[in-house]
């Protein structure tokens, strides 16, 4: 019976996922298709970092637009005591609040998250283009890097279980204490 689910799903879908790794962002995530790479330089108040976005834009008649995405950067100065809760809460705070005014939108949903059960994170909701647009991510600061599993799709569309599929199998590699 299951296998019968799994192939009529693959079926409704049309897409054909796969597993999709960075070596020199040590993750591995599942997608539809390849990813796309840009690094961008930016000045920060840490310094300059190098941010590194891993993209996939997909359009479907059926299903909307979807936009999935893996960002990270890495700085010695994310490096935060897992005790210092204030510190950890305040870069997230900020990172959420810029998130949302980059669309010009507004935080509905905000919750703490880890990975592993060991890496703080947040996962959070923006809607987006006047309700019509929806952004879910997934963030998480490990060691001295920070990481984003974000996907973008038409609020129509955001149930949708490919957002959890890809957002889900987000997999960090050769992660030692």
């Amino acid at each position: 019976m299951n296998s019968i689910y799994i192939l009529s799903s693959l079926l409704l879908t049309g897409w054909t996922w796969d597993t999709f790794r960075s070596i020199e962002g040590a993750f591995e995530i599942r997608t539809p298709a390849p990813m796309e790479h840009t690094v961008q330089q930016i000045t920060t108040d840490l310094g300059d970092i190098d941010f590194h976005t891993y993209y996939l834009p997909v359009e479907r008649e059926d299903r909307g637009n979807f936009f999935f995405q893996v960002s990270f950067y890495e700085s010695e100065a994310l490096r935060i005591p897992p005790d210092s809760l204030q510190l950890l809460a305040d870069f997230f705070d900020a990172t959420i609040e810029q998130a949302a005014l980059s669309v010009s939108g507004e935080v509905v949903i905000l919750d703490e998250i880890s990975y592993q059960d060991k890496y703080p994170g947040r996962f959070w909701r923006i809607h987006y283009n006047g309700g019509r647009s929806v952004i879910k991510t997934k963030a998480y600061l490990v060691k001295d890097r920070y990481y984003s599993v974000q996907v973008a799709v038409d609020a129509d569309f955001s149930l949708d279980g490919d957002i959890d599929r890809f957002m889900n199998s987000f997999k960090l590699l050769g992660l030692n204490n």
